[in-house]
């Protein structure tokens, strides 16, 4: 797909393309019978209070995101979409999702996403994709910490789980899958959170179609970072 392409869909192109309705997000399971699956893998990355602005792609010349502009122009921008209720719980909800805050009931942070509501991990498992979700999650409600969330609908569907709940100590921080032994790291967060998920991208690159959501903790305070080698 070209560039300039890209960079023009709209929401609702993007989702015909996927298969899914406009009205209400659905996904087909499959291909049409007979033809191949052409629908796309799905690599969603989600920085926690990083503005648009912020990105050299987005026509910032101070700041130098080589990757991420290169994903951008792989990939599909969405240059008018906004955050309306910008705090952490309720915007990754409204993500999930795709309701409102005063349909999902994520008014404020540290509330539970309800079980009941149907959101892109499940639809995209339905459709037949394998999902993953790694790095914060904080859709859970309760105690930050340890931050466990065990399998099951508590998990909306992601099927591949290295995740916590809610915590930007960035130089010691722990993971957890599937048990609730947490696993430690003492690297820098994002690094971890980027080798967990490029790990599960060479996992899958020969398997069925996947979708993956990458959510580092980081740029959120504290804005510590590892000195420059």
């Amino acid at each position: 797909m070209p560039e300039e392409r890209n960079h023009n869909l709209n929401r609702r192109t993007f989702l015909q393309q996927m298969g899914a309705g406009t009205a209400g997000l659905t996904l087909e399971p499959s291909a049409p019978k007979g033809k191949p699956d052409r629908r796309p893998n799905v690599l969603f990355i989600l920085p926690d209070e990083w503005r648009a602005q912020a990105l050299g792609c987005m026509g910032n010349s101070d700041v130098r995101t080589p990757h991420l502009d290169k994903v951008a122009s792989d990939g599909i921008v969405f240059r008018h979409t906004l955050a309306n209720t910008p705090v952490c719980c309720p915007a990754r909800a409204n993500i999930q999702t795709g309701m409102y805050t005063s349909r999902n009931g994520m008014v404020a942070n540290d509330l539970r996403l309800r079980e009941s509501l149907i959101g892109m991990g499940t639809l995209f498992s339905r459709a037949g994709y394998r999902t993953a979700y790694v790095g914060k999650w904080h859709l859970d409600g309760g105690p930050r910490m340890p931050g466990f969330v065990p399998p099951g609908p508590r998990r909306h569907g992601y099927q591949v789980w290295a995740a916590n709940e809610c915590n930007h100590n960035y130089f010691y921080n722990w993971f957890f899958r599937d048990a609730d032994a947490p696993i430690i790291a003492t690297r820098y967060m994002p690094d971890v959170w980027t080798d967990l998920a490029t790990e599960f991208l060479y996992e899958a690159q020969n398997e069925q179609l996947f979708f993956l959501m990458v959510a580092p903790g980081a740029p959120h305070d504290p804005y510590i970072v590892p000195q420059k080698v």
